[in-house]
């Protein structure tokens, strides 16, 4: 019994080593079909434009996509016919993770979380680059509800 436990954590956690290790190779990024989304950069180190934008699966295809696929509309907001623009702000980290979402424009709070809650359902990007280190990369996303 002992054995067969030792093996499956075993197995497993050479299943767990070799995934995460595929992150962000040349091969997984074009697997996934990562393509750079311009955007602000933030590099406190070196002020030189980015050597590679962060990439998103399918690049500003692949954002908008998630946008129109996730996005709901509360259901008080549809009763009160609340609608308009909603712009978010965010920062890709340096290690690929959506951060520091802020609202730049609001319409209503009910709008306004229901674009935030989107946004945190993004995959890990890819972080952008410069001289080799990674960076912090700025965006900003309009989210459009219309009733």
């Amino acid at each position: 019994m002992k054995t067969k436990v030792l093996s499956f954590v075993t197995l497993l956690f050479i299943s767990i080593s070799c995934v995460s290790q595929e992150w962000g190779t040349k091969e997984f990024i074009e697997k996934y079909n990562y393509q750079p989304v311009i955007g602000n950069y933030k590099n406190e180190d070196d002020k030189k434009t980015p050597d590679t934008f962060a990439m998103y699966p399918n690049g500003k295809e692949g954002i908008h996509r998630l946008i129109i696929e996730k996005t709901k509309i509360p259901r008080k907001a549809y009763k009160e016919k609340i609608s308009g623009k909603v712009i978010l702000k965010y920062v890709v980290d340096k290690e690929g993770y959506v951060t520091d979402i802020e609202v730049v424009k609001s319409v209503s709070e009910l709008l306004d979380n229901a674009a935030i809650e989107v946004l945190k359902k993004m995959e890990r990007w890819i972080p952008g680059k410069v001289n080799g280190k990674n960076i912090r990369v700025v965006y900003r996303v309009p989210f459009v509800f219309r009733m």
